[in-house]
């Protein structure tokens, strides 16, 4: 709901403000997705990250733990192949994930963005997402991302079953992480 995708019920609030039209305000520029099963277009990783739109490439990929994977292919204007068929799932998921921070946007949904990676990339990936002050909101059930979270929303059925830090959530919803 938040990226656009499906209709909404209810209310929705945006820095304290009820927002009466979506989709002004939960657009691209202010509100950035990465999805599970991310898409990627044939080209390079600059083509992926810019999008044809002036933007700078070296944070957005030093925050998505990519650095070492450009540099390894040759630079920012190595071609990736069709869709990405010379990227791993894990490069996939990260190359998506420098296009949506490189739009510096006030929210980012992230559903999973982490799945695919080792857990010391996943620590420093998260690390850096903290860094840089904006609201994420991601989708995961690994727990070192959830033990890193402010705050965790335990979905069961598609209903709120528990909100808190996972600290004190894990003792009861521990076997829904990996």
């Amino acid at each position: 709901m938040l990226a656009g995708l499906v209709a909404h019920r209810g209310s929705i609030s945006w820095n304290g403000r009820e927002i009466t039209d979506a989709e002004e305000v939960l657009r691209p520029g202010r509100v950035a997705h990465v999805a599970q099963v991310p898409r990627v277009l044939s080209g390079t990783f600059a083509d992926n990250i810019a999008l044809g739109h002036e933007r700078g490439l070296d944070r957005p990929i030093a925050d998505a733990r990519l650095t070492r994977d450009v540099a390894a292919a040759g630079g920012v204007d190595a071609v990736i192949g069709h869709r990405g068929v010379r990227l791993s799932g894990g490069q996939v998921q990260r190359l998506a994930l420098a296009r949506a921070l490189a739009t510096d946007a006030e929210l980012l949904l992230a559903d999973d963005v982490s799945s695919a990676l080792d857990a010391a990339t996943e620590l420093e990936l998260w690390a850096a997402l903290r860094e840089r002050r904006a609201t994420v909101i991601g989708a995961t059930a690994k727990r070192a991302a959830l033990a890193l979270a402010d705050r965790v929303v335990v979905l069961t059925a598609g209903q709120v079953a528990a909100v808190g830090p996972w600290r004190e959530l894990e003792s009861r919803w521990g076997h829904l992480a990996g």
